[in-house]
């Protein structure tokens, strides 16, 4: 509707893009102008190295205006068209996508339209969310009651049946990205707008992982979850979306996310669902949906980020009473065991509970150790490893089980 120019703001010297809706035949330019003040006045509460900054708001010769920063790069979209993406580069992105999330969700902005197009990325894979045009700001009051505003496709399915849209229906459109970028196609295609909101609502889509194998048990598991129809199913806000998808990508052992982890881990405290398993040693958890612990997201990239979120604080889990290990050893530096389920399941060691699946590093003592994991009403058989000190975070030994098969899915190495 429209042409983006780039230019050059003469008196601050920096370049930047403006965004025009030119006027047309059946085109309500009054409602195309309201809608980009309503996206200077949002955009105006969000300053983040992962949001596009919008800087101005106005109208020239009659022709509705928005200038915001200029960012070289191209779309998820546009880079789709070549094929999926490998899943530590799909995953890195969702996580810069969950950062931006984290932070528009604190200022109390949901952006209703989180889709491939709207995610822009450099040279060097740096996300910027763009577009808060339709997003709706959690203090004031609805201006399009009634209306459905958003992409069919990428729309949470109480936003689809004509509900709110809220944070979580912002993690289901990032969960339905991710799965597009791990498989190249998406999840609700239809023919028409009415199939795919029906398919939104009432269909769960083919598993990531049967359109493409190269994507891991732990990381499909993720992406189910981000996309189920009830939000209450969902993570509970998108740092814990963030966390499970980094701990899943260290167990499907992809490289280039275990180093943005690591600097995660090194720049900040990673507190999201903490529970003290041995000699005080906090390993993240997730317990039905619920975390423990806040979690402040730190930078997806080598330079620091401007801000960090710090998300409402819940009730923490006690852990059950300590069970005396099978094989007690009593010296010796921890080893790591990285456990995870299909689906999620409580995981024991030495019929000990140490909380939720997936986590990438179970400290324990070196020596023997019996584990099995409950889900449900189900419960795996016990799985003996021998557990050595060499068994380090970046070497961790790995146990996985799947309850459809029932079968473990990667033997003890």
């Amino acid at each position: 509707m429209g042409v983006v120019y780039k230019a050059r703001d003469r008196e601050l010297d920096r370049v930047v893009a403006i965004k025009t809706i030119e006027p047309q035949a059946g085109v309500d330019v009054e409602a195309i102008a309201a809608r980009l003040s309503r996206e200077a006045m949002t955009a105006a509460r969000l300053s983040h190295p992962g949001i596009v900054t919008v800087y101005d708001v106005g109208r020239h010769d009659g022709t509705p205006y928005v200038v915001m920063e200029c960012f070289t790069g191209r779309t998820l979209t546009e880079l789709l068209e070549a094929g999926p993406l490998a899943p530590d580069r799909a995953v890195h992105v969702a996580l810069q996508v969950c950062q931006a999330l984290a932070y528009a969700h604190a200022q109390g902005v949901v952006h209703r339209d989180v889709k491939s197009s709207n995610i822009m990325l450099d040279a060097a894979w740096h996300a910027k969310l763009a577009d808060f045009g339709v997003a709706h700001v959690v203090d004031k009051p609805v201006h399009e009651a009634g209306m459905m505003l958003g992409t069919p496709a990428y729309m949470a399915p109480e936003h689809a049946a004509g509900g709110a849209a809220d944070a979580q229906s912002d993690l289901f459109s990032l969960g339905v990205v991710l799965y597009e970028a791990l498989t190249g196609v998406r999840p609700f295609p239809g023919e028409d707008v009415a199939q795919v909101l029906h398919d939104v609502v009432h269909v769960d889509p083919v598993p990531p992982r049967e359109k493409n194998f190269a994507v891991p048990p732990a990381l499909d598991v993720v992406v189910r979850r981000a996309m189920s129809k009830d939000p209450a199913d969902r993570y509970a806000h998108a740092t814990a979306f963030a966390e499970a998808l980094a701990l899943a990508s260290a167990l499907g052992e992809t490289p280039a996310i275990g180093r943005v982890l690591g600097r995660v881990r090194r720049r900040t405290t990673v507190a999201v669902a903490a529970l003290l398993v041995t000699v005080g040693i906090a390993v993240g958890v997730y317990v039905r949906g619920r975390v423990a612990e806040p979690l402040s997201v730190a930078a997806l990239s080598p330079e620091p980020v401007a801000a960090a979120v710090s998300l409402p604080r819940t009730e923490p889990v006690t852990p059950p009473p300590t069970a005396k290990p099978e094989t007690p050893v009593p010296t010796g530096r921890p080893g790591c065991l990285s456990v995870n389920a299909v689906p999620f399941a409580t995981v024991y060691v030495d019929g000990r509970a140490m909380g939720e699946t997936p986590q990438a590093c179970v400290r324990l003592t070196p020596g023997r150790h019996r584990v099995h994991f409950e889900w449900s009403d189900k419960r795996s058989p016990g799985h003996v490893v021998e557990l050595g000190s060499q068994h380090t975070p970046d070497n961790a030994l790995r146990v996985s089980y799947d309850f459809r098969s029932g079968r473990f899915l990667t033997h003890a190495d």
